[in-house]
């Protein structure tokens, strides 16, 4: 009897499926661009050019690693 049911119904070419691009995705991608902003906007706040460099500190720094 489950034979006969079998027997009407096609299966779905798995291949035509997946080739087709009209599918909706779930989870749209999020924008970048918002995240970099954030990051160009950090990073001249933390850079000071005018600050002499101190050396002793930055070899007691690389000495910890």
């Amino acid at each position: 009897m489950a034979k006969n049911k079998l027997r009407g119904q096609k299966p779905r070419n798995v291949f035509h499926i997946a080739s087709q691009k009209n599918f909706k995705s779930k989870n749209k991608a999020k924008p970048v661009t918002t995240n970099l902003k954030k990051i160009n906007i950090l990073i001249p706040q933390q850079c000071h050019e005018n600050e002499p460099v101190n050396v002793d500190e930055a070899t007691r720094l690389m000495a910890q690693l």
